[in-house]
């Protein structure tokens, strides 16, 4: 029991993580400074702007992300919100890496007429 609470709580972190991942991949393609999705995410969550993200602002910051996996709003996430929540993320993840790999294709294309310099 306590090692499947640990594997649950493991699965949860991960879960606040990955889509802040998910959502970089295109503003790197795109040439954006900084560390797109992730960045904003800490900007957003410092909200009294002094460049740091509290104890607070970091709890505030999960809790919302564990309101949108409680599908059901219970208080708790069950396998099925876990899966469902999951499922959305891959789908995130499965369009930026598309949008990032199209982002290639046409950078590819841009620099094919270039000389290189000798």
């Amino acid at each position: 029991m306590q090692m499947r609470k640990l594997f649950l709580a493991a699965v949860a972190v991960l879960a606040l993580s990955v889509p802040a991942m998910a959502e970089d991949a295109p503003k790197a393609a795109e040439g954006h400074e900084g560390h797109g999705k992730m960045m904003q995410m800490k900007n957003d969550a410092d909200t009294d702007g002094d460049g740091f993200l509290s104890k607070a602002e970091f709890m505030a910051m999960h809790e919302k992300r564990f309101a949108e996996m409680d599908g059901d709003s219970d208080g708790k996430i069950s396998k099925d919100e876990m899966k469902a929540f999951f499922g959305k993320m891959k789908e995130k993840m499965q369009a930026a890496r598309k949008e990032m790999g199209e982002k290639m294709k046409e950078m590819k294309e841009e620099n094919k007429g270039e000389q290189k310099p000798e």
